[in-house]
C-alpha cells in the first residue's frame, strides 16, 4: 500500500506543477490509497462450505487534479469565461501523472457559474482526539499475517454463532429443527484510507483512518427465522467479532415461530439497525445542501423551525474518540467536526462541502430563505463546510471523485433518553421492529413517502416487554419521515455502531419508539 509521506510527497511536487501552469488561475492536487480486506462467511451444515469462503482484498490508489482555467467561451461581452475541470489517474502517484491529470483536467473543463473558488486555507486546528489503530496500519506491510488477522476475525465470528446453535440443538425439542437448518453468512471488513492534498489557495492537509466492521446474518431455515448482528469500530482492540455471530444467531433462534400481524397502525421500536435504515438511509439525505438547493428536501425554508418531536437530537461527529468513521480533515481540505442537524426537535443545520456551500451563498436573499430558512445567510457564514468527502461507497477516500456531501458518524440521541426497559414500558403495547430491508422513498424525495419490509428481529410488545415474534417477511412499513419525526415518543440510551450494505458513515443508533405507524400485513402463499 502506498505510504502517507508518498502521498504528502506527490501533493507538494503536484502544487509546483499547478503553479507552473499559465492557464490555471486556482487549483489543486489529491492523492489517495486504500486498502480493503474483506473475509465472506457462509457456513450452511447441509452442503460443502469452508466457514471463511472467500478471503479477498483490494487495493486503489491516484491522484487527481481541479483546476479553474482561463480562456473559456466567450461571454458575449469580448470576455472570456473560466472554466472549471476534473483530471484523474489511476494506479500512479508520481509527478508524470500530476501532469497528465492537470492535461485531463483542462480537456474536460467547463464552463460552471455556480462555481465560486475552491477552499481557502483556514486557522483552526483539527481535532486531536481521532484514533487510528497502529496494528492495522502494520498490515499492509505484511500479507500473511493480514491473511492470518482476517481468518482469526472470520472464525471467531463463525465460532460466537455455532456455539449458541449448538446449545441450542442439543437441548431443542423442537423435533422440526434439525442442525442442517442453521446457516451463517455475512463479512468481516478491515479497511485503510489514505489522502493528502494541497491548493494553490494555501492548503496542504493529510489524513490516515483505519475501520474494522462486521456484518453477519443468522437463520434457522426451516423455521423461517432470521437474525442479524453488527459491529464496527476505528481499531481491533473494541472490535469483538464473535459478539456479532452470537447476537445473530441468538436472534433467529429467539424468531422461531413467528406469527402474522394485519394490517393497521401501530406503536412500533426501531431496533438499532431499523433505526439506521430509516434516519441514515432515508432521512439523512434531506439535511443535504445539494437536496435543499435542488428543493427536494422535505425540510426547504425550514431552518431554526420545529419539524420533528423535541425527543429528537441528530447529529454527525466526524471527531468522535474511536468512532468508525471519524476523519481529521475533509476531502476539501478543512478540518472534520461536528454538525448538528436536528437539536431537540429543530433543524439547526444540514451536511455540505465547500462548493456547495458557495453556491448557496451566491443566491440572493428571497431565494436562500425559500430553499433554506430565513437565517441562512448567517448560518452559511458563520460555519466551515464538514462534510465535503470523496467517500467510495463502503470504505475509501477516493482520488476519483470530486468532493461530495458524506456523514461520518451519526448519531440518533435525545437530551432526555430512556433505559430500554423504561422505553419498552412507555410503549407497554405495539410492535418490535429489529430489522428493515428495501427501504426505500415512494412517489420522490419530496413526498417523503417510504416502505420498507422487516426481515428479522420482530415482535410484539405486551405488558412492556418483547413477546412472540412475527413472521420474517410478513410486515411492510409504510410511512412519512415527515410523520416519523414527529412521533417520536421515546429514544433509549444506549446507541450502538450500526452499519448499512455499502454504506459509508456509520449510525450510532438506540432503539427509538415511534407513535402511529402504519404496517401492512404481507400474505404469503401458504397462508
Amino acid at each position: 500500500m502506498i505510504s502517507l509521506q508518498k502521498l504528502k510527497i506527490t501533493v507538494r511536487e503536484g502544487l509546483k506543477i499547478l503553479r507552473r501552469d499559465k492557464s490555471l488561475i486556482e487549483g489543486t492536487v489529491y492523492a489517495s490509497a486504500n486498502r480493503r480486506v474483506v473475509g465472506r462467511l457462509v457456513y450452511a451444515h447441509h452442503f460443502p462450505c469452508q466457514g471463511l469462503q472467500e478471503p479477498k482484498s483490494d487495493d486503489d490508489f491516484g491522484v487527481s487534479v481541479q483546476g479553474y482555467f482561463r480562456g473559456g467561451p466567450s461571454t458575449g461581452s469580448g470576455r472570456r469565461a473560466p472554466r472549471v475541470g476534473f483530471g484523474h489517474i489511476a494506479n500512479d502517484v508520481s509527478a508524470d501523472a500530476v501532469r497528465l491529470a492537470l492535461e485531463r483536467a483542462k480537456a474536460n473543463a467547463i464552463h460552471d457559474p455556480d462555481f465560486h473558488g475552491f477552499p481557502e486555507s483556514v486557522k483552526e486546528k483539527p481535532s486531536p482526539r481521532v484514533f487510528t489503530d497502529p496494528k492495522l496500519l502494520r498490515l499492509t506491510s505484511d500479507p500473511k499475517q493480514e491473511a492470518r488477522w482476517l481468518a482469526d476475525i472470520s472464525f471467531k465470528t463463525l465460532e460466537g454463532a455455532l456455539r449458541v446453535f449448538e446449545r441450542h440443538h442439543r437441548r431443542s425439542l423442537l423435533g422440526e429443527v434439525s442442525i442442517g437448518d442453521y446457516i451463517v453468512s455475512g463479512d468481516n471488513f478491515l479497511v485503510i484510507e489514505r489522502m493528502a492534498m494541497a491548493s494553490t489557495k494555501g492548503l496542504a492537509v493529510s489524513d490516515e483512518n483505519t475501520i474494522a466492521m462486521s456484518l453477519v446474518s443468522a437463520m434457522v431455515e426451516r423455521a423461517h427465522s432470521k437474525g442479524r448482528g453488527w459491529d464496527a469500530s476505528s481499531g481491533l482492540a473494541d472490535f469483538e467479532p464473535q459478539d456479532t455471530g452470537r447476537q445473530a444467531a441468538e436472534q433467529a433462534l429467539r424468531g422461531i415461530g413467528g406469527t402474522i400481524i394485519p394490517t393497521g397502525n401501530y406503536t412500533i421500536v426501531l431496533g438499532p439497525q431499523a433505526a439506521t435504515e430509516i434516519f441514515a438511509n432515508l432521512l439523512l439525505r434531506h439535511f443535504s445542501a445539494a437536496s435543499l438547493d435542488f428543493r427536494i428536501s422535505i425540510f426547504n425554508g425550514r431552518l431554526g423551525a420545529e419539524v420533528a418531536s423535541p425527543n429528537l437530537t441528530l447529529h454527525d461527529d466526524a471527531t468522535y474518540l474511536g468512532g468508525a468513521g471519524s476523519k481529521t480533515f475533509t476531502d476539501d481540505g478543512y478540518p472534520a467536526g461536528c454538525v448538528t442537524l436536528i437539536e431537540n426537535g429543530r433543524f439547526a443545520g444540514f451536511l455540505a462541502n465547500d462548493y456547495y456551500r458557495k453556491k448557496l451563498l451566491a443566491q440572493d436573499d428571497k431565494t436562500l430563505a425559500e430553499k433554506v430558512g430565513p437565517y441562512a445567510r448567517e448560518h452559511l457564514l458563520s460555519r466551515l463546510p464538514r462534510s465535503g468527502f470523496r467517500f467510495g461507497g463502503g470504505g475509501g477516500r477516493l482520488a476519483s471523485r470530486e468532493p461530495g456531501i458524506g456523514a461520518t458518524n451519526l448519531f440518533i440521541a435525545s437530551a432526555h433518553p430512556d433505559s430500554r426497559r423504561e422505553l419498552l414500558r412507555k410503549i407497554r403495547n405495539g410492535i418490535y421492529i429489529g430489522a428493515l430491508w428495501y427501504t426505500y422513498p415512494i412517489a420522490g424525495e419530496k413526498a417523503g413517502e417510504i416502505s420498507g419490509t422487516a426481515v428479522a428481529d420482530t415482535y410484539r410488545i405486551k405488558n412492556g416487554k418483547l413477546a412472540e415474534p412475527l413472521r420474517v417477511n410478513s410486515v411492510r412499513l409504510r410511512a412519512n419521515l415527515r410523520d416519523i419525526v414527529k412521533n417520536i415518543i421515546a429514544i433509549a440510551d444506549r446507541p450502538r455502531p450500526t452499519i448499512l450494505w455499502a454504506s459509508d458513515e456509520i449510525t450510532y443508533a438506540p432503539e427509538v419508539a415511534i407513535a402511529n405507524v402504519r404496517l401492512e400485513a404481507i400474505r404469503h402463499p401458504e397462508d
